[in-house]
C-alpha cells in the first residue's frame, strides 16, 4: 500500500521519471494482453470537502460492519510526516476526523483490517530519519486507537515502505520494507491471539524476493498464498521491479511467478483482491516512464498467473503513486497520493459491477 523512498532518492526519482508519462501506454502496448472486450470501467470522483489534507505515502483501509473507509498518515506536499485519521461514511459521503489519539505522525507504515474483529492493525512506518516498529489496533466500533503490547521477542527491527495482510489462519504478515540502513527480505507473522511475532522467513535467502521496499502484498484466499509484486531493490537489483512472488505460509516457501506479460514494472503502485471474481486489481504506480493510474487485473490460470489491461472510460484519477486502495461494497475506492499534478486529496470510485 504506499511509501516512498528516502527523500532524497525520492526526490531525484520524481523529476526524472515524471516527465515521460505519455510515454507509458505506449510502452505497455507491446508488453500487455489486449484489453478486456467487457464494457469499460468507470471511474467517479466523490466529494472531497470537508476531509483530509493532500498527502501521500499513507493508507486506506475500509471496514465492512460499520461501511467506513480509514485514512490515517502519510505525508503532505511539504513532506512532512501526518498523524491524524479520517473516517469517510459511504453511506452518508461524509468525511469525519477521529479525536483519538493515535500513532505518532508517520509514513510508509502497513496495515491490514481483521473484518471478523472490526480492527485495523498497523505496524512500522518512518517519521523523518526516526523509523517504527510498534503495533497499533483501531477499533472501528468505538473509534479507538490503542498500542499493541507484544508478549515476546523477537519481533521485526524498525522499517517503512512495506505492506501488510491478513492471511488464512487470521495471522497479520508482513514482508520486506527499508531504513537507511539498507533493505531487508525477510517476512513476519503476527498471531493477534497471543500478541506474537514469528519470523517465517525461509531459511535459504536465496528462496526469497530480492531486498525491496515500496512494493504490495495482499491474501489470495482462493489460492491459500500471500501475493507480492513489484517495489524497487535500488542497490541489490531493478527499481522499479516487476517480478511477482507467492508465499506458502503452511511451507513457508516463496515460489516467483512473474509471467511474460504484465504491466510495466513500477513501485508504489496499489493492490487489491477481488474475492468475488477470484482476481488482483493493480492501479497505478511510478514506472520508467512516468506516473500511471492504469488498471490491471490478475488472476492464476492453467498456464500460472496472467495479467489483463482494464479498459476505464470517461474521467479517470490523474496519473500518481504512493495512493491506496479498497474494495469495499463491490467496487474500489482510491484516495490520495503524488503525481506530475501534485499531492491529491481525491476520492474515486471504480465501479467494477
Amino acid at each position: 500500500m504506499q511509501r516512498a523512498e528516502s527523500l532524497d532518492i525520492d526526490v531525484s526519482r520524481r523529476a526524472i521519471l515524471g516527465t515521460a508519462v505519455a510515454l507509458a501506454a505506449a510502452s505497455l502496448t507491446g508488453r500487455s494482453h489486449s484489453a478486456s472486450a467487457a464494457a469499460a470501467l468507470v471511474w467517479k470522483k466523490l466529494d472531497e470537502g470537508g476531509g483530509p489534507a493532500p498527502r501521500w505515502d499513507h493508507i486506506l483501509a475500509y471496514d465492512e460492519n460499520s461501511k467506513q473507509l480509514l485514512v490515517f498518515g502519510g505525508r503532505g506536499a511539504d513532506f512532512a510526516a501526518l498523524g491524524d485519521t479520517w473516517l469517510y461514511d459511504l453511506v452518508t459521503g461524509k468525511w469525519k476526523a477521529v479525536e483519538s489519539q493515535g500513532p505518532d505522525p508517520r509514513f510508509g507504515h502497513a496495515v491490514a483490517v481483521d473484518q471478523s474483529m472490526g480492527k485495523l492493525i498497523l505496524f512500522g512506518g518512518q517519521s523523518a530519519d526516526l523509523f517504527f516498529n510498534d503495533t497499533w489496533i483501531f477499533d472501528f466500533e468505538s473509534e479507538i486507537w490503542s498500542s499493541l503490547e507484544i508478549s515476546s521477542s523477537p519481533i521485526p527491527s524498525p522499517r517503512y515502505g512495506l505492506p501488510a495482510a491478513i492471511n488464512g489462519e487470521g495471522n497479520f504478515v508482513i514482508s520486506h520494507g527499508f531504513t537507511f540502513e539498507g533493505r531487508f527480505d525477510d517476512t513476519w507473522s503476527l498471531d493477534l491471539s497471543t500478541n506474537t511475532w514469528t519470523d517465517v522467513s525461509p531459511s535459504d535467502g536465496a528462496s526469497r524476493p530480492l531486498k525491496r521496499c515500496l512494493h504490495e502484498m495482499i491474501w489470495d484466499r482462493d489460492s491459500g498464498r500471500l501475493l507480492l509484486y513489484g517495489g524497487c531493490s535500488s542497490g541489490f537489483g531493478p527499481c522499479p521491479q516487476g517480478d511477482l512472488w507467492a508465499f506458502d505460509p503452511t511451507s513457508r516457501e516463496w515460489t516467483e511467478l512473474t509471467p511474460t506479460n504484465g504491466p510495466a514494472p513500477r513501485s508504489n503502485p496499489a493492490w487489491i483482491y477481488d474475492k468475488s471474481a477470484k482476481r488482483t486489481l493493480l492501479i497505478g504506480g511510478l514506472t520508467e516512464s512516468g506516473y500511471m493510474t492504469d488498471v490491471w487485473s490478475g488472476k492464476f490460470s492453467d498456464e500460472g498467473f496472467d495479467w489483463e489491461a482494464q479498459e476505464t472510460a470517461s474521467d479517470a484519477p490523474s496519473p500518481r503513486a504512493s495512493h491506496d486502495i479498497v474494495l469495499a461494497r463491490g467496487d474500489i475506492y482510491l484516495f490520495g497520493g503524488s503525481g506530475d499534478a501534485g499531492t491529491t486529496a481525491d476520492l474515486w470510485k471504480l465501479s467494477l459491477q
